[in-house]
């Protein structure tokens, strides 16, 4: 870690935030972004609040489209919409589909109607196309101008284009005909026509065609940017070198990742989007969401411990003629209730780390609950010998110790088994999965464990 960091991080931790954001004036977007990665999601918050305003929006385009999203999220939305306005026009349309509708919509509202309609155009692309990487960040320019009035177009327009070296040469109903270069203007006489110095066999591609080969041609042309039009030859966008590239890499590692047995990009941005608007609406969103949200499922463990409490009750002759067996309840309950936790937890985290493909959970699911026969055999042996040890020997009821064994051989392996399907079916059938896995998992593990342990224990004393 850099020393500039290490001064950063100690005025953080004292919260001597006036010098905190002293020290970021001096420093460049880059080296603020690099910093505010190693951070914790509160921090990167809290240091991003610091940059001077004027600087956060280069700051952003250091950043990750998720890490745009956390740094803003808190940020009320008159400053939102400021950001989005003067984001390029493909980098923001990225950036507010990780917002849930209902707040896209509210942003949206405030920004110009010129910008609003350019981002819903591009939003209407569809993923892995090429519209959804082009950009409106384009300068066009007429046949009929000079050269001097060309590139006097193109001097007013720069700071809010994306590229400037390639002009776009089209008709009075924005039909593509040629394309001009910065440079065949700078080297041309100034009362020069574009008509005569313009390329009009120019490479090209359409908005609907597939975002991978358009990558791909941008690379075999050797192109900074490159054109797209629509079913009419009219220009609508362009895509630039960098967001080809970006496509590119994202192919080469799905494609790296399939072969490896791994889910695809596509599927992993979904549900990673999906995770991403749940968070935020538990985190940021009304109070009343999480709550209702978190009763929904917590009724369902209420209901869960009435049920229980039936299997005690049906089962009461046996705790009344072996009291020892009480004392084992909570091993089984307490160890089965950790390793559906464990699970599930696991499920959670290579779900989002792409580690887990939903279209392939009968092999994740096998392997999980393989894990847990292995772990159920291996402590159903050490807790049934410790049952045994402790109580089976002194008051002569060594079934206990079996009851408790082989309670714990099932239970295990069955918690694991909730742990991968409960958040899996909670998922395809649309409800977040956060929130609501643990309640299904705790007391369908508490029933089953339960009756089966009392079940084992009526048995092996003959009642």
């Amino acid at each position: 870690m850099s020393q500039d960091f290490k001064e950063l991080n100690k005025a953080l931790r004292a919260g001597e935030l006036k010098t905190l954001a002293q020290m970021l004036q001096d420093l460049n977007p880059g080296t603020i972004a690099d910093y505010i990665e190693t951070l914790d999601e509160q921090r990167q918050i809290q240091v991003f609040a610091q940059i001077e305003e004027e600087e956060q929006i280069e700051v952003l385009k250091q950043l990750n489209e998720e890490m745009q999203f956390r740094v803003l999220t808190s940020r009320p939305e008159s400053f939102i919409k400021k950001i989005v306005e003067k984001m390029a026009h493909d980098e923001r349309v990225d950036l507010l589909r990780y917002f849930t509708p209902e707040k896209r919509k509210s942003i949206l509202v405030q920004v110009a109607a010129e910008e609003r309609e350019d981002i819903l155009k591009l939003s209407s692309y569809k993923e892995g196309t090429t519209g959804s990487i082009m950009t409106t960040d384009y300068a066009v320019v007429s046949k009929n101008m000079t050269v001097d009035q060309a590139i006097e177009t193109l001097r007013a327009v720069a700071p809010d284009k994306e590229t400037i070296y390639y002009a776009y040469v089209v008709d009075q109903n924005r039909k593509l005909e040629g394309v001009v270069s910065l440079r065949s203007m700078l080297v041309a006489e100034h009362n020069v026509r574009i008509t005569d110095i313009m390329t009009t066999d120019a490479v090209s591609v359409k908005a609907d065609d597939p975002d991978h080969e358009t990558a791909q041609i941008l690379k075999d042309n050797d192109l900074i940017a490159v054109p797209v039009t629509n079913g009419d030859d009219k220009l609508v966008g362009i895509v630039t070198f960098d967001d080809a590239m970006q496509v590119i890499e994202e192919d080469t590692t799905e494609t790296m990742l399939q072969k490896a047995g791994i889910s695809g990009q596509s599927d992993r941005d979904r549900e990673r989007e999906k995770d991403l608007i749940n968070s935020s609406k538990l985190l940021n969103g009304s109070i009343w969401y999480p709550i209702r949200l978190r009763m929904m499922f917590l009724f369902i463990t209420l209901a869960g411990g009435f049920l229980v409490g039936g299997v005690i009750d049906f089962y009461e002759e046996v705790l009344e003629a072996v009291i020892v067996a009480a004392v084992f309840i909570p091993v089984l309950m307490d160890m089965g209730g950790n390793v559906g936790t464990q699970s599930s937890t696991i499920f959670a985290r290579g779900l989002a780390l792409g580690h887990i493909d939903t279209s392939k959970m009968f092999k994740n699911i096998t392997r999980e609950v393989s894990i847990g026969v292995i772990m159920g055999l291996m402590l159903g042996f050490i807790g049934g010998l410790v049952a045994y040890l402790w109580q089976g020997a002194p008051n002569d009821v060594p079934e206990i110790a079996l009851a408790v064994g082989l309670g714990l051989a099932v239970v295990i392996p069955v918690a694991t088994l909730l742990g991968f399907l409960i958040p899996f079916m909670l998922l395809k059938a649309g409800f977040d999965h956060a929130p609501g896995a643990d309640p299904f998992i705790t007391t369908i593990k508490d029933f089953v464990g339960l009756a089966l342990y009392f079940y084992l224990v009526a048995w092996f004393i003959g009642l």
